[in-house]
């Protein structure tokens, strides 16, 4: 039960003259000194995983604010929101116990106009079992809540053993502040 995620307001896939996608599109979670939590941040296109970390570094990462990263195949991401028109969406099965089990991370939004951030990790054998199991875990009956789990395996995260020479940059490019550039007299008020 994959989903498309939804694309920001005029987002263009990266297609060749022929039509066929170029480079995937990857969704990013970003998380942010101070915060427990990664943040859904929006997409980025890339060709492989470590181009995907970089243009999500480069793309969403200001000052020195970022800790970690996670980027997603957005294929990998499945969905359920409440005004699905999928019957099945509306009521994904219960997990019967048949199979062998995976861990799935779990990214929920409690109400329209806020990112989707991570609630937590459950075991389920597939992503309707996931689904079904993040809305009971974590939603229960929120009106206009959705949820996206993605399997574990599917996650890329930063390598926090590099992550001082990912995030670090940033902390030192104080140029980025307007406070640090005077407005010459002749311009005037600005």
């Amino acid at each position: 039960m994959s989903y498309s995620v939804p694309h920001i307001a005029g987002e263009q896939e990266v297609e060749a003259s022929g039509g066929e996608r170029l480079w995937p599109r990857w969704e990013v979670f970003v998380r942010q000194r101070g915060s427990l939590f990664p943040i859904y941040s929006e997409s980025v296109h890339a060709s492989d995983v470590e181009t995907a970390l970089q243009n999500a570094r480069d793309t969403y990462f200001r000052r020195g604010e970022g800790v970690s990263i996670w980027v997603v195949l957005s294929e990998d991401v499945s969905v359920w929101e409440p005004e699905a028109d999928d019957a099945a969406a509306q009521d994904p099965r219960p997990d019967d116990g048949s199979g062998p089990t995976e861990l799935w991370e779990v990214f929920v939004r409690h109400r329209r106009g806020l990112n989707h951030l991570h609630a937590g990790s459950i075991p389920a054998t597939d992503a309707g079992a996931a689904l079904a199991k993040a809305r009971n875990a974590f939603v229960a009956r929120e009106a206009g809540a959705s949820v996206w789990v993605v399997p574990a395996s599917a996650v890329h995260a930063a390598d926090p053993e590099e992550a001082d020479s990912l995030f670090e940059p940033f902390a030192d490019k104080d140029y980025r502040q307007a406070v640090h550039y005077e407005i010459p007299e002749e311009v005037g008020y600005m």
